[in-house]
């Protein structure tokens, strides 16, 4: 079987995101440990931004 992959997509309530309606970015194809990583790298880097983790498929 096939590992899960997922979808993140970063925010932030920072000025200079507010054209993209808040959007930082977002990451496709991403294994659980990689969200995991990239959300213990956010929290320590960027405190303001919240991340959603969708699951694909």
């Amino acid at each position: 079987m096939a590992e899960q992959l997922y979808t993140v997509h970063a925010f932030s309530n920072a000025p200079e995101h507010a054209p993209t309606r808040g959007g930082v970015y977002i990451i496709t194809d991403m294994t659980e440990a990689q969200v995991e990583a990239l959300k213990a790298r956010e929290a320590e880097e960027h405190p303001g931004r919240w991340l959603r983790v969708e699951a694909q498929g």
